[in-house]
């Protein structure tokens, strides 16, 4: 079927389920209660203050909301985001099991805890909650509810549940103001058409496309790991790369706990094979977290949340194309929750089958050799399973089984050969924990988890192979949080626990005698942390609403390289209700990840210095060196040592909300400094990786001691050949005869890595009597990416260079709902930037494109059938089809024209999704 007859189907199938619809839009109201069901309303509340977030609540429901200034002191509130009833709504929004929402004695509703107190109203009108109101006395009503559960989904839910431990931070009901954090619901993930949770983390200004990703076929000149993760070597996972900091320094946790890491370096969690129909919302933290976490935090926090809120069965089908070449793509999933008095169970099964794209597809790639694929047809089956039950009204406990397979299919010509890998990846995740309260405001935590990755790779062609790459991880977490007294701003809380954990790695060759690698390690932890709040609503003046420090600490042993105290401190002052400043600074101590530990494998390419100097116009710096032999050498150098780092971070955040408008605004400076960092070592200039000999003649000081090496002797080449794993030979070059040593590409410890930058983001929203409006706009500015080889080479600014981030990285939205339909679009523009820092490079253009999506819910109570409980949503990605900007090739790492770590070679790609709850 040809696209066009693929595309007629999908929009006649959302236009047959769609118009219907819209013609009977003058059925009955939505705002008109119908068949004695509840009035459900359209809501988008970010998370805020809770005194804040229960305005904007009442203003977006109509409804008045009493709450005692007390019980709102200190809290925040969930973000709520979809339609739902006024308690529903309400309860999700308040999200702590210490409060609870009812029904008003004559209208709106109550807000009420285990303790009396006065309350007052709170509405659209109002703004904060001390004073200017008569205070409303409880009744006896009220305190015979007190030790009530705040209902959720119309059954009551369970305190333990509810009063969860948020993303960076050990202590329960404390969230982490000090710190940058954002959190994305479901609906946030679904309308910007995203098909898979890599697809979502691909659209964060913050996150860059380089590194370990599906997407990239080949690998990277300046970034080893990335071929590690190529289906020669590892299995085409997809990671989180916050700010370019690498696919290993940004913790990745399913329901707060770790997973066993991906590729042939064990050294990043594959976020490809989470399913996305099983996310409830992602929590993404931008800030070391080392202190809370432990050493691969370095970058950040992002934790994948399952959904803990289906009551019922819930079945979609996603079908998608591109509009140019034979790329397909389905999504099928089903999953059935259940919640009851006191506990939830959720079971949900995804499959996902995508094509591979070829090279022939593309104009900018049409001179590659065919076969030639620029990312892999990917085909996968995942289930998952969560529940929790209350033993008792002290104790909870929660579980969680989760299972993927992947398979993975690539075929690539190089330099007059074939390879067909295809890599076969399944992942293994269990855990389970308890809750217990102990008295007071103490509770208890202690869970177990254990995961395993396992991949084989199966490589057909000229050059066959057989890999298997085992990694695993059991971890042991308890830890008590509680208040430890009540000081002027409210009550002082703690956190203190301890971690174990068992990492084992291994990557094997099957059909070979050549050495793998093996490596284990255990880490015993102990951790810390306060929250003191100085200032409260209780002691609050004008100019200071707020002022707390949050301090954390932790102590880790690791059984092959040491021990190490990571330290962090966060201050949050809010001078207005509406206005909080904030700053954090902590230190990081990362040990290589267990697939560099002792690594064999190098692997060398060599060639004539002329043929390499023709493919990537380069000019010889002496002509004794215009036409020799080189030997360029890529793995990992022995004697790795661990990274350190230190971070610091400074930003705002206001919102305000007035009458029907909603305003927020944003912005994060960080600054990152790593010490012995990971990587290759930085070319002056950003030259190319095979220009390192020419710079090295004229200018011996440019590497550290030993990187390019001329007129080696016998020993030292016969050394390098018995060490390497493989050897590529192009054209007639002979490796004996070699007269330079290049080892650029090979991963060391570097001087020095810093990353400086600006993360921003405003929102505004307008709700009228036709519908809600929203606009925003997100961005990162990433000012330096300095690297430096060794305390005596140059330092490196990487910025707005080929295979490195760009500077500027911009997402623009605006969007509009009422009465089930929502349309979404999304600008997206990534600045132009030049090959290389030397004068006259060659420039790469910006790339700005458009994303649209709307969908309609046909909710409950929809006249037609089939549609009840139906959603409809047709997208775009890339509408006007706008390819990649143009930039020099590196056939040699299978990259033909375009830069695959700063734009995508999907082009237009176009997706209808019906989803069917019952």
């Amino acid at each position: 079927m040809t696209f066009k007859n693929r595309l007629a189907v999908c929009v006649s199938a959302f236009a047959l389920g769609v118009l219907p619809v819209a013609a009977h839009a003058e059925a009955p109201d939505n705002d008109a209660p119908q068949n004695g069901e509840q009035v459900k309303r359209r809501y988008d509340i970010p998370a805020q203050p809770l005194a804040d977030a229960l305005i904007v609540f009442s203003a977006q429901s109509g409804e008045t909301i009493l709450a005692d200034p007390k019980l709102t002191a200190g809290r925040r509130s969930k973000t709520v985001r979809g339609e739902f009833a006024a308690p529903e709504a309400l309860s999700r929004l308040l999200g702590d099991a210490s409060l609870k929402a009812r029904p008003g004695a004559t209208r709106g509703f109550v807000v009420t805890a285990n303790a009396s107190a006065a309350l007052l109203p709170v509405s659209a009108g109002a703004r904060g909650f001390a004073g200017g109101e008569q205070p409303i006395e409880t009744t006896d009503d009220d305190a015979g509810d007190r030790n009530a559960s705040p209902a959720r989904n119309g059954r009551p839910a369970r305190r333990n549940r509810d009063e969860v431990v948020v993303t960076g931070t050990n202590i329960r009901g404390v969230a982490p103001d000090s710190s940058p954090s954002r959190t994305f619901t479901r609906e946030d993930i679904e309308m910007t058409g995203a098909a898979t949770a890599q697809d979502f983390i691909q659209t964060l200004p913050q996150n860059f496309g380089g590194g370990s990703n599906a997407d990239i076929g080949g690998s990277l000149p300046n970034d080893f790991s990335a071929g590690a993760n190529s289906g020669r070597e590892g299995a085409y996972g997809s990671s989180v790369n916050l700010r370019g900091l690498g696919s290993g320094s940004t913790l990745v946790l399913l329901n707060g706990h770790r997973m066993a890491p991906s590729s042939g370096l064990g050294d990043f969690v594959d976020i490809s094979l989470i399913p996305g129909s099983a996310i409830g919302r992602i929590e993404v933290l931008s800030d070391g977290a080392s202190a809370i976490y432990g050493g691969d935090a370095v970058a950040g926090v992002v934790n994948f949340i399952l959904r803990d809120d289906l009551d019922g069965i819930e079945s979609s089908f996603r079908y998608g194309t591109v509009t140019e070449g034979d790329l397909d793509e389905y999504r099928a999933s089903l999953a059935a929750g259940q919640n009851w008095s006191g506990g939830d169970a959720m079971i949900a099964y995804e499959f996902y089958d995508r094509d591979n794209l070829s090279a022939g597809d593309r104009a900018f790639s049409a001179a590659a050799p065919l076969p030639n694929d620029l990312f892999p047809s990917q085909r996968r089956h995942s289930v998952i399973a969560a529940g929790s039950q209350s033993l008792s009204p002290r104790v909870e406990i929660d579980g969680e089984a989760f299972f993927a397979r992947r398979a993975s299919v690539t075929n690539y010509t190089d330099t007059g050969y074939f390879v067909r890998a295809a890599p076969v990846a399944s992942t293994l995740s269990l855990s389970a924990g308890a809750h217990v309260l102990l008295g007071g405001d103490w509770s208890a935590d202690i869970s177990g988890a254990y995961a395993s990755t396992d991949s084989k790779i199966d490589v057909e062609g000229d050059f066959p192979r057989q890999k298997k790459i085992e990694s695993g991880l059991s971890t042991i977490d308890a830890k008590a949080s509680g208040a430890l007294a009540t000081i002027w701003g409210g009550d002082m809380k703690l956190a203190v626990g301890g971690h174990y954990r068992e990492e084992s790695f291994s990557n094997v060759h099957l059909d070979a005698d050549i050495a793998g690698v093996e490596a284990d390690r255990t880490v015993h932890a102990l951790f810390g942390e306060i929250f003191i709040p100085l200032v409260g609503e209780e002691n609050a003046v004008p100019g200071m609403r707020r002022l707390e420090i949050n301090a954390s600490g932790r102590f880790e042993d690791y059984s092959d390289f040491g021990s190490t105290a990571t330290p962090k401190l966060g201050v949050l002052w809010a001078p207005t209700p509406s206005l909080r400043l904030r700053g954090s600074y902590g230190r990081s101590y990362k040990p290589p990840p267990l697939g560099r530990v002792g690594a064999v494998d190098f692997t060398a390419f060599a060639a004539r210095t002329s043929d390499i100097n023709g493919i990537f116009g380069l000019t010889p710096a002496d002509p004794s060196i215009a036409d020799v032999t080189a030997i360029y050498v890529s793995g990992t150098q022995n004697d790795l040592a661990p990274e350190r780092s230190r971070s610091f971070t400074a930003g705002l955040d206001f919102d305000r909300q007035t009458g029907p408008h909603s305003f927020s605004v944003n912005g994060t400076y960080f600054d990152v400094r790593f010490e012995d960092r990971l990587g290759n070592t930085p070319v002056p200039g950003n030259r190319s990786v095979f220009d390192a000999p020419n710079i090295a003649y004229l200018a011996p000081d440019a590497f550290p001691a030993g990187t390019v090496v001329f007129s080696p002797s016998q020993s030292a080449i016969g050394m390098l050949l018995e060490s390497v794993d493989a050897i590529r030979l192009r054209g007639d070059a002979d490796p004996l005869d070699a007269e330079i040593i290049s080892s650029v590409q090979v991963t060391r410890n570097l001087a020095l890595t810093l990353a400086r930058g600006v993360d921003f983001e405003a929102a505004y929203r307008f709700d009228s009597t036709i519908g809600a409006w929203s606009l925003g706009v997100s961005g990162s500015y990433l000012r330096d990416f300095q690297q430096q080889g060794a305390s005596s080479s140059p330092v490196v600014e990487r910025v707005d260079t080929l295979f490195n981030p760009v500077a500027l990285r911009l997402r623009m939205r605006a969007g509009y709902a009422h009465r089930g339909f929502e349309t979404n679009l999304f600008v997206n523009r990534s600045n132009g930037y030049r090959v290389d820092a030397t004068p006259g490079a060659q420039a790469i253009d910006s790339w700005t494109t458009v994303d649209f999506s709307i969908a309609y819910d046909a909710g409950r109570n929809s006249s037609i059938p089939v549609l009840r409980g139906a959603l409809l949503r047709l997208s775009a990605i890339n509408l006007f089809d706008t390819p990649p900007p143009d930039a020099a090739g590196a056939p040699d790492f299978r990259i033909f024209g375009y830069d695959p770590t700063n734009a995508s070679p999907l082009n237009r790609f176009i997706a209808i999704e019906f989803e069917k709850r019952f």
